[in-house]
């Protein structure tokens, strides 16, 4: 993993203070979960003093992996995450006079960091899965990679103190009560806001910042069928097999868990097609649809497939789990309080230059939050896009519901005109851009991971097929079969694709549409899911914290309608629960030092 800030100051003639590159050095410690042990920081500044680039690293050095900082044509260059050819276009990142315009066109998963004697630039990419964050501060623009990071070092210039107290912003965290994440470019700390996806920033001295979005790529409007079909999702499938070249560069095969879905054969599909050697492992009861498809698909790709068979071990009574305490303060440091407790984040640990991949982003390639939306009504659509926003409505306070109504206004009046477009560009630019960034950074510190569903051209390619028509999954069929035929008749696991369950025939064919029936799941994998399956005395541990915790979390969330809610109906508020306990976990503060020792809580499961 790698982390940058960027500073500028403000005015010509204006050097930066040194409070904001002290506080630079000190709040790296606080921004960065790993031990400082194993983090190496370089540092860059312009010779007028009056621009900055910091990096830090806690990966080796590999020939695989770019250095931290590039320099060159008097500018200094640091990105996060993969380019698809390091070398080349990480030139090209820091040669090119318009770093947006050069980000645009690239392949990979990144954001760029680049400074010279005139100014400082930041770029996302079209997924932004690798963020930046920007804050103004007096006299200095901050910019960078961890949004704690950018606060403190903004607080500490706008307060003269080398190590701040945060400032949080609790009025804008009710998103996350509704949903686990933002739906906005928020961030828990105030003054600070993520760029946008696909754009760039610019700060020089004397100059107010601007940001810039790159051009969206034209939809391409589906015209008839067979071969226009097929030419339409070409330039998508051969993104999809530039998407992997980084991977082929490594010299072991590349381990993908396959499963009997959609997303992660489609990139077994991809690796396929671009010759990557790679393996594939499927966990489960032996005949539980995944290890069946999985198997089908493994041995029509002719790949080796290791099937980790579940052997039952006896009725268990309870399970032993981390106590939420622990638990949220790891997930919050991580995640920087912008993802909930309820999901699961990976932990340290030492770096191995093992490479990963898997399916991850396939909602994209199948319209985003139109992929599970059977009603397509006008009106369905439209309430749809406000639940987006508007979520959990009666255990929040007035003043947040009206935060929320501001939100969802102008999507709402987009929606009045295209709403597959709306809920297309919500799941992308909120969904993926701002839910999978917590536990996409959680993996990057321990390894090279590899998402290929997030590429900037992937995506860039896919959001030019109309999201009406990627909703019906056939361009997704379609990818498929033109990247490895030899799985077009496999069908995928939980339901038939859309557009065959959509289109049943009425006599003619009925008995061929039977026959590519899904299989039904036999196996004995056990539903329950302690997070959600929780008993009474886990549930008044959440509550205990969430009422004598921190009482500013009453500005956003309605007390005594909480408490009515979970009292009359404790299975529907269980995911906010947990939002709701983690955001009090955050407003205390006590996640930036190691939680203590906490006993681990025992959760029965039910009968």
């Amino acid at each position: 993993m790698r982390v940058y800030l960027l500073l500028a100051a403000r005015e010509v003639r204006e050097r930066i203070p040194p409070v904001a590159l002290r506080a630079a050095r000190r709040a790296v410690g606080a921004a960065f979960p790993v031990p400082p042990e194993v983090v190496r920081p370089v540092e860059w500044t312009a010779p007028d003093g009056q621009t900055a680039l910091f990096g830090w690293s806690n990966e080796p050095d590999e020939e695989l992996l770019p250095p931290t900082m590039i320099g060159g044509s008097g500018r200094r260059l640091g990105y996060c995450g993969y380019l698809a050819e390091s070398k080349r276009d990480g030139d090209l990142l820091l040669n090119e006079d318009d770093l947006g315009a050069a980000a645009a066109g690239l392949g990979g998963v990144f954001a760029a960091f680049r400074a010279s004697e005139d100014g400082v630039e930041a770029a996302t990419s079209m997924a932004r899965v690798c963020p930046v964050y920007h804050a103004e501060a007096a006299g200095v623009r901050v910019v960078g990679s961890r949004s704690l990071l950018v606060h403190l070092v903004a607080r500490a210039v706008d307060t003269g103190v080398e190590e701040p107290e945060m400032d949080l912003a609790v009025e804008v965290l009710h998103p996350i009560i509704r949903h686990g994440f933002f739906t906005n470019d928020d961030t828990p700390f105030r003054g600070v806001q993520a760029l946008p996806a696909g754009s760039v920033l610019t700060a020089a001295p004397g100059r107010p910042t601007a940001i810039r979005r790159q051009p969206i790529t034209e939809v391409r409007t589906l015209r008839g069928k067979g071969r226009a079909q097929r030419e339409l999702i070409r330039p998508l499938a051969e993104a999809l097999v530039d998407s992997v070249a980084p991977l082929a560069r490594h010299r072991e095969p590349i381990a993908l868990s396959l499963s009997g879905g959609r997303d992660s054969r489609l990139m077994a599909a991809v690796l396929k097609a671009a010759g990557v050697p790679f393996t594939g492992s499927t966990h489960g009861f032996a005949d539980d649809p995944d290890v069946i498809l999985a198997t089908q698909v493994a041995t029509a790709l002719g790949i080796e497939h290791n099937v980790n068979l579940t052997h039952p071990e006896g009725p268990k009574e309870s399970v032993m789990v981390e106590h939420p305490f622990s638990r949220a303060a790891h997930v919050i440091r991580t995640c920087e309080g912008m993802n909930s407790a309820y999901e699961n984040v990976v932990r340290f640990h030492p770096y191995r230059m093992v490479p990963a991949t898997s399916g991850s982003g396939g909602e994209t390639l199948r319209g985003g939050f139109l992929y599970d939306q059977d009603d397509i009504s006008p009106e369905k659509l439209k309430k749809r896009v406000h639940l987006i926003f508007h979520a959990a409505g009666p255990i929040l306070t007035a003043d947040a519901n009206a935060r929320a109504a501001a939100g969802h206004r102008p999507w709402a009046e987009l929606a009045e005109t295209d709403a597959f477009d709306v809920l297309d560009k919500l799941y992308l630019y909120y969904r993926t851009g701002r839910w999978i960034v917590g536990s996409h950074s959680a993996t990057l510190m321990n390894s090279p991971y590899y998402h290929p569903f997030f590429d900037n051209r992937v995506v860039r390619e896919a959001t030019a097929l109309e999201p009406r028509w990627r909703r019906t999954e056939y361009p997704f069929y379609l990818l498929i079969r033109e990247l490895a035929p030899q799985l077009e008749d496999i069908q995928p696991e939980g339901k038939r694709w859309r557009f065959d369950r959509e289109q049943k025939p009425r006599l003619l064919g009925r008995r061929a549409w039977r026959a590519r029936a899904v299989p039904p799941a036999r196996g004995r994998t056990a539903a329950f899911n302690w997070r959600v399956s929780y008993d009474d005395g886990f549930r008044k541990i959440l509550l205990d914290q969430i009422l004598d915790g921190p009482q500013t979390l009453f500005d956003i969330v309605d007390r005594e309608a909480l408490m009515t809610g979970v009292r009359d109906r404790p299975k529907r508020w269980i995911k906010q629960l947990w939002h709701i306990y983690t955001m009090s976990v955050l407003l205390t503060g006590e996640w930036r030092t190691p939680p203590p020792d906490l006993p681990k809580v025992e959760i029965p499961i039910p009968h």
